[in-house]
């Protein structure tokens, strides 16, 4: 299959980046005009902070259901 459309506006961008729980700030820089090797570093920098972010809340998330797993697990009749 091949992709026609490749294209993304920075609207569709900036709702993307919003959901994923970056920050104002943290989209407006991402989004920022520029076109040098740094510039590049610096939003491949600010996109991984916020997929540590994003898997840090994962992370939580797993464990509180972890720890409902185990309360039903004790509060379940045994055989």
């Amino acid at each position: 299959m091949k992709v026609l459309n490749t294209t993304i506006s920075d609207k569709e961008l900036a709702e993307g980046l919003s959901q994923t729980g970056m920050t104002d700030e943290q989209i407006k820089a991402f989004l920022s005009e520029c076109c040098d090797k740094n510039c590049c570093a610096e939003k491949v920098r600010i996109l991984r902070n916020a997929k540590r972010s994003l898997l840090d809340s994962i992370n939580k998330e797993q464990a509180l259901l972890d720890k409902l797993d185990y309360v039903i697990w004790c509060t379940e009749p045994k055989q």
